[in-house]
């Protein structure tokens, strides 16, 4: 018997946030394309919503990490940080990319300094969000029941089902 994966996070999070709040697609090339969609609160217990976005190439290697409200969402408007600097802190969560070019595996390794805070006003709770996006991807491709791994074949086209094998809409909290 394998020993367990070395998650950050409980198991049964990872598994509600992968059924509640990933998507996950198959891409033309092997690869996936996750995307994330996080629920927090300002420290005014305002909540907003995050997207966060993920390329993963055929070979594991992170390519693409994006991070951003989502388009519907006013709440970010409300954090901390915003109010101090709105371009500064949007342009933060654009373009912080922990991990990019390096493989997914890294994710089990990385231990930067991270702030369970429900906002992303600080660098270690964003780093916290990375880390709770990127370990929820790393199980959905990785742990029993989970999608096939990007070398098999698989569709091309957005998975919806419900079905392990499937990708799924994922909820962060």
């Amino acid at each position: 018997m394998n020993p367990p994966i070395p998650y950050a996070f409980p198991v049964r999070a990872l598994r509600r946030w992968r059924d509640e709040r990933l998507r996950l697609a198959a891409d033309e090339s092997g690869g996936w394309r996750a995307t994330f969609h996080f629920e927090g609160s300002t420290c005014g217990n305002i909540p907003f919503a995050l997207r966060f976005e993920v390329g993963l190439d055929a070979a594991g290697i992170l390519r693409e990490l994006r991070c951003a409200p989502e388009p519907t969402d006013g709440g970010h408007a409300r954090m901390c940080s915003y109010l101090e600097d709105s371009e500064r802190l949007l342009a933060e969560l654009a373009t912080q990319a922990p991990l990019r070019g390096r493989p997914l595996t890294d994710v089990l390794t990385w231990n930067p300094a991270t702030s369970p805070a429900g906002c992303v006003c600080a660098p270690a709770s964003r780093a916290h969000k990375w880390l709770a996006v990127l370990q929820t991807l790393h199980f959905a491709l990785h742990a029993p029941a989970g999608p096939a791994p990007a070398s098999a074949p698989t569709p091309t086209n957005e998975q919806t089902s419900t079905s392990p094998a499937s990708a799924t809409r994922l909820s962060a909290s």
